[in-house]
């Protein structure tokens, strides 16, 4: 069959071109003969977000913002980047482990997890970094553990913020309380020793009367703030070193919607969501610190990849810093989760 081909082709060409169409010939009947090479498989990258509970909605933001950041890593480069995000319904420190050493059983490629608790966390961690596995911490940290950075704010400088914002809106007086989440999360527990710390130091008018455990349970929340509330009718101040009992419906806490309503109350609260700024524009609250929720699945992920992919190293600790929102800002924040956009800087609370 070649040589008929040869023969047709070539007595048409003129002598002199006959070896060159012989080669250009040969390379078109070699090209013909051979399949389409298949492309080659991209490879895969699995990274496990760990989150501390379901029933927080703070971390539905992290978890979007990381799928988002899989996606662009997906889309420029060499990596298929698949988000895993995981964690147990309640904010169990135990699950929380045994979800670990399933996903060192899984065998993914990188971790980046908020801790329930810093010192139930050190032994997955390790076990997780011994089998290979990246592993860095977010929001909540376990120090003592291996993992290869911490992306958070400064806990304890913001609980100290937290107390300057309380003492302004009581006229540095008063008797105050604290509700907290799960007792031992390193993270709660820095902010409420820095709340506390500040008040002593500097507000020796302001008297903490109580210091409330919620477990990130709402339903707990709402109880705590209400029976604090009939214990102490003449309590100036909350700290809310978390939102829990915040996105409780209207109604749910009246003694505390009471006396923050007439101004006999003042609360300063963690977190910005929507549900809280309404509650500030409302009256109910007086002051927000907020986190970079976004940012804890954005940077994180984006930081677990480099360090696998590109052999980045990180400090110990990347303190993100904090969004301070009074009734002066409000609106600002408002606009950020409307249009999804946490970039841009907030005015002046």
């Amino acid at each position: 069959m070649i040589d008929r081909a040869r023969h047709v082709v070539l007595g048409r060409w003129p002598r002199a071109a006959r070896s060159v169409s012989l080669v250009a010939l040969a390379l078109l009947v070699l090209a013909a003969c051979q399949s389409p090479a298949a492309p080659a498989a991209r490879k895969k990258l699995t990274i496990a977000w760990v989150h501390k509970s379901l029933g927080n909605p703070v971390f539905n933001l992290g978890r979007s913002g990381a799928q988002q950041k899989a996606r662009e890593l997906s889309a420029s480069g060499p990596y298929d980047v698949e988000v895993l995000p995981v964690g147990p319904v309640a904010a169990d420190a135990a699950e929380q482990a045994r979800m670990l050493d399933d996903l060192i059983a899984r065998k993914v490629d990188g971790i980046a997890i908020s801790c329930n608790d810093p010192t139930a966390c050190i032994a997955p961690i390790n076990r997780a970094v011994a089998a290979g596995i990246a592993v860095m911490t977010w929001d909540s940290d376990s120090p003592d553990s291996q993992r290869f950075t911490f992306l958070s704010i400064d806990n304890y400088a913001a609980g100290q913020t937290a107390a300057d914002l309380l003492a302004r809106a009581t006229g540095g007086s008063g008797k105050v309380a604290l509700l907290t989440g799960v007792p031992g999360a390193l993270n709660l527990d820095q902010r409420v020793r820095g709340f506390k710390d500040r008040l002593a130091a500097g507000y020796p008018q302001m008297q903490v009367v109580a210091t409330i455990a919620s477990n990130e349970d709402i339903n707990l929340g709402v109880q705590g703030v209400e029976e604090t509330m009939q214990a102490h009718p003449d309590l100036r101040g909350w700290f809310f070193v978390g939102l829990w009992p915040l996105v409780a419906d209207r109604g749910a806490m009246p003694l505390w919607e009471q006396a923050a309503r007439t101004g006999k109350l003042k609360s300063v609260a963690f977190d910005t969501l929507p549900i809280e700024l309404d509650l500030l524009r409302d009256g109910y609250l007086d002051a927000l610190i907020g986190q970079k929720y976004w940012n804890w699945g954005y940077e994180s992920v984006q930081m677990v990849y480099d360090y696998i992919a590109a052999g980045k190293r990180y400090p110990s600790f990347i303190d993100t810093g904090v969004d301070i929102v009074t009734r002066k800002n409000v609106d600002a924040m408002a606009q950020a989760w409307q249009s999804n956009d946490f970039s841009k800087p907030l005015p002046s609370p």
